[in-house]
């Protein structure tokens, strides 16, 4: 079982007075990484990225003696694609922006 919860890049950045330096700290690299080859191999990992998935999770074990069922692992994984490509989006949309200030 993996569970990661990546830096809040998106609420960084989202304050007025977030400097470029700010974001950059507040981009998770490891994160991603752990979660992406976690859910890769979905077949013999769990791999959590959101919160919201706990409770869910905990009671499928506490009602399978601690086993995670291969639909509930691939779910997980096709969950963490969706959000690290997001994540991966507003950064590469964050840097555009500040590129554009940053040079014009």
């Amino acid at each position: 079982l993996v569970v990661v919860n990546l830096y809040p890049f998106e609420k960084t950045v989202a304050k007025q007075d977030c400097s470029l330096e700010e974001a950059i700290e507040n981009i998770d690299i490891g994160g991603p990484t752990m979660l992406r080859s976690a859910a890769k191999n979905y077949k013999y990992v769990a791999v959590v990225i959101d919160p919201k998935d706990y409770q869910e999770l905990i009671k499928e074990m506490k009602e399978s003696e601690g086993s995670i069922s291969l639909e509930t692992r691939f779910r997980l994984a096709k969950k963490v694609f969706y959000l690290t490509s997001r994540y991966d989006k507003a950064i590469a949309e964050y840097l555009e922006r500040e590129k554009k200030m940053i040079f014009s």
